[in-house]
């Protein structure tokens, strides 16, 4: 059996991850490891380790570094300590393989270990473009670094091929994270009013929104609450607002917005993490979903679902037919929500650009016949 070990670091990626890990916990010829860190570890960001936990995995090593995302110079430490923590995690475990996804800078300590120890990187999720964040470079340099690569389309692959000069190891297969519309059982309306304490009558919208890590922190605030005082003059609607991830701002933005909760109480609800099925089914009820996760890019395309994208942060991603692009100002983004809940919404055309849910079987099939 070769080893399979997965890392993930945030609760956006183990989502696009655990369907693969499930297969592979089930596959005869690997066996899967799993090593735990970064926000998923801290209890600001929902402590979401617990969610792995749930879903019945067995957790095979948890790399704690004490995550401090208060300056770059403390997100730079933590990662420093991440690398010396990898090497000790990889020593003693001895993976066969490393498997990792994205884009996240806890890629790159994390990589970088694993490529001197020459453990072979598996990497899904390359060759996107995101102009608007510093994920560019991390996810360019995992590309560098890794032996196989599994992109979500075609045009992804093309950019690895041009990268590293060869077609080798390249296979656009979609993007896993679409495989839990096929493989979950997702939430009804009145099961996810019940559970998130909503009102089942009345419209709903889902937020998120993770800091522009190439903007300033007042620009970060400025387009949040631009966001929120568009969506609270909504009249019989509530919205869902979820954690911004654990890059620099994100503390900040989740104060921002825990504050703005306080004021608006009847329009907003602050939680943390849903969790991978409650977040899925509440955008499969939602009028639209706001903000700049890739979520909005990928998945809500596939359910058909309007997505407001605020800002730059996904710029030089394809945008689906269902997307409006919009600045950070109160009028545009008025404007858009308008558009949609007053019945001109299209149905977009494009909705299996990123796949068609059913990536993690392609990904296993190709490992399967490849490294045996």
């Amino acid at each position: 059996m070769k080893k399979m070990c997965f890392v993930t670091a945030a609760r956006s990626e183990y989502g696009l991850l655990k369907w693969l890990m499930s297969d592979v916990d089930k596959c005869d010829e690997f066996e899967l490891q799993i090593i735990v860190t970064g926000g998923h570890l801290s209890y600001e960001q929902g402590h979401t380790v617990d969610h792995i936990i749930e879903d019945g995995f067995g957790i095979t090593c948890t790399v704690d570094v004490g995550l401090d995302t208060s300056s770059t110079a403390r997100i730079a430490e933590s990662m420093a300590r991440m690398a010396e923590g990898f090497a000790k995690a990889f020593e003693e475990m001895k993976p066969d393989y490393l498997v990792v996804l994205g884009d996240r800078y806890e890629l790159l300590p994390i990589c970088n270990t694993a490529f001197v120890m020459r453990i072979p990187i598996i990497h899904i999720s390359g060759g996107d473009i995101t102009e608007g964040a510093i994920d560019d470079g991390i996810r360019n340099a995992v590309t560098m670094l890794a032996s196989y690569h599994f992109p979500g389309t075609r045009g992804a692959a093309d950019n690895i091929i041009r990268m590293r000069g060869s077609e080798e190891n390249i296979w656009a297969v979609g993007e896993p994270g679409l495989d839990s519309f096929n493989r979950e059982t997702m939430l009804n309306r009145k099961e996810l009013a019940v559970n998130l304490n909503l009102d089942e009558n009345k419209k709903w919208g889902l937020m998120t929104y993770h800091a522009e890590t190439k903007e300033s922190m007042e620009y970060n605030l400025c387009s949040v609450e631009m966001c929120i005082e568009a969506l609270v003059q909504q009249d019989d609607f509530q919205t869902i607002i979820t954690y911004a991830n654990a890059d620099f701002g994100g503390k900040q933005i989740n104060e921002f917005i825990e504050k703005k909760a306080q004021k608006y109480a009847d329009k907003i609800k602050v939680i943390p993490s849903m969790g991978n099925i409650r977040y899925l089914s509440f955008m499969h009820q939602a009028s639209f979903v706001i903000g700049n996760s890739s979520s909005g890019i990928v998945e809500a395309p596939f359910l058909n679902i309007p997505v407001i994208n605020i800002g730059n942060r996904q710029k030089g991603r394809h945008l689906c037919d269902n997307i409006y692009q919009c600045n950070p100002t109160k009028s545009e983004i008025t404007k858009a929500i308008h558009e949609i809940t007053d019945g001109k919404y299209i149905m977009a055309k494009d909705l299996n650009y990123w796949g068609d849910g059913h990536t993690s079987e392609k990904i296993l099939q190709i490992l399967k016949k490849e490294l045996f």
